[in-house]
């Protein structure tokens, strides 16, 4: 359904007119990966590591560098923004702070609408059943309609947000921290719903969250990123049973558990600066396999099991540490 192949992004070098060029940043750097028809890919990574800016490369708000991105088997990337738009229009976003996405001076009805109405759909009658239609398929009332969007809580402004994208009918969802900001129980809510609305509408998910225990249970497959790259990508049970990158172990380390535990792998140091990247593996200077081959060159991402790969030298050649993580 999605296939992007060594797709970057990069933000700054430009120079402006008697001025010092800007910093390149390299936000996303020849990422590849593909996503099956109806699979959850979980994406992690500390603050800063490019998820978002992977999304919203993927969803056309930011334009590539390089690479290739395909839905459905048709390329999508490189194409000018008119033809953009049109061929992106199966792969929509559920943005990180869906109060922040509402327009606090319209009702809830007249949000989605005009999202309908922007994407074509004339007829008023159809848009008002299809917007009843979502609302009912998220778990609200269509009284929900005449609702400002301060009116509503956390839970209930989620849920609009995913009803506006449904109403797009899309085959392809970014759910950009689904449960930020929300208390368990509505949490709980919201991921089964999420659940529900994959199984009923067939939806491709890109899930993007810092809560791992949610990608655990929400995820057919996880990729961890870290400044820009993936460094680790496997079926949900191999990565958290079985993590390779010393840098995905120290993640799983670091989730919060009632247990106490030792953890396993720790990292010293703050990540380098994007601007300034080390020579070889960025991870190398924070790592505690690396070795002097790892400043060379690098690595690639390569399989060490079915469908798990790693990008590390030293993983590669040594046994994992398994570090699991309970739900």
């Amino acid at each position: 359904m999605l296939a992007v192949e060594d797709l970057s992004t990069v933000f700054g070098g430009k120079r402006r007119f008697l001025a010092k060029p800007t910093p390149l940043v390299r936000a996303v750097s020849q990422v590849s990966f593909e996503v099956n028809e109806g699979e959850a890919l979980g994406i992690v990574g500390e603050s800063g590591c490019g998820k978002s800016t992977l999304a919203k490369t993927i969803l056309g708000l930011i334009r590539e560098a390089s690479g290739q991105i395909r839905l459905g088997g048709k390329t999508v990337s490189g194409l000018d923004p008119k033809a953009a738009r049109a061929a992106r229009g199966d792969i929509q976003y559920v943005h990180q702070d869906p109060g922040a996405a509402l327009d606090p001076w319209w009702r809830i009805g007249s949000t989605l609408d005009e999202t309908l109405a922007i994407h074509g759909l004339d007829d008023k009658a159809e848009r008002t059943r299809r917007i009843d239609q979502m609302l009912e398929a998220v778990g609200l009332d269509p009284s929900m309609k005449k609702r400002y969007p301060h009116e509503l809580s956390g839970g209930q402004q989620r849920r609009v947000g995913l009803a506006r994208t449904l109403a797009l009918r899309p085959k392809v969802v970014i759910l950009d921290e689904p449960t930020s900001g929300l208390d368990l129980s509505v949490q709980a809510s919201v991921l089964a719903l999420i659940t529900s609305l994959r199984q009923q509408f067939g939806l491709t998910v890109l899930f993007i969250s810092h809560d791992l225990s949610v990608v655990k249970r929400m995820c057919d497959r996880v990729a961890v990123i870290y400044l820009g790259r993936i460094v680790e990508i496997a079926p949900t049970q191999a990565l958290f049973g079985e993590p390779r990158h010393p840098y995905t172990r120290a993640l799983l380390a670091s989730a919060p558990r009632l247990t106490k535990q030792t953890h396993p792998v720790s990292i010293t140091g703050d990540p380098p600066s994007p601007t300034t990247l080390p020579p070889g593996c960025a991870f190398h200077t924070r790592c505690p396999l690396a070795m002097k081959t790892c400043t060379a060159a690098v690595p690639p991402l390569d399989a060490v099991k079915d469908q798990h790969k790693v990008a590390c030298l030293a993983a590669v050649k040594t046994d994992a540490i398994p570090a699991p993580i309970t739900s």
